[in-house]
């Protein structure tokens, strides 16, 4: 298994609220809500709609933003800075972090930061 489908936090809406589409962008329609604003500007909200477990269920046709997206753990495992079995660690903590943050809001500024470390996120 893949880092990317083991992990699926950049789909799941923890680390982004949104993947934004461009003016002419298509997208999956049965499986992806499209939301545009008042200035016409569209974007996927997050949690997307494709993601069954950790895994893009429309992956080949998925939008420009998450096939351009690599988040910094998967640099650092792509560039040999960290073996899969040291990544696979790092998405288990961040999912657990994730639904510890859920339960316990105090817990929000740990996820917070162990998610912007290790995967780019922007809050």
């Amino acid at each position: 298994m893949s880092l990317c489908q083991a992990c699926g936090l950049c789909c799941d809406g923890s680390l982004f609220g949104r993947v934004p589409l461009g003016p002419d962008e298509q997208v999956p329609a049965l499986k992806l809500a499209v939301v545009t604003n008042a200035r016409g500007g569209r974007h996927v909200p997050q949690r997307c709609a494709a993601l069954e477990g950790t895994v893009c269920q429309v992956y080949e046709q998925r939008p420009l933003a998450c096939r351009r997206y690599e988040c910094l753990l998967f640099g650092a495992l792509r560039e040999g800075e960290v073996s899969l079995p040291e990544a696979l660690t790092v998405v288990q903590r961040a999912q657990s972090l994730v639904v510890e943050a859920r339960v316990d809001s105090a817990r929000s500024a740990e996820r917070d930061e162990y998610l912007t470390f290790h995967f780019g996120r922007r809050p």
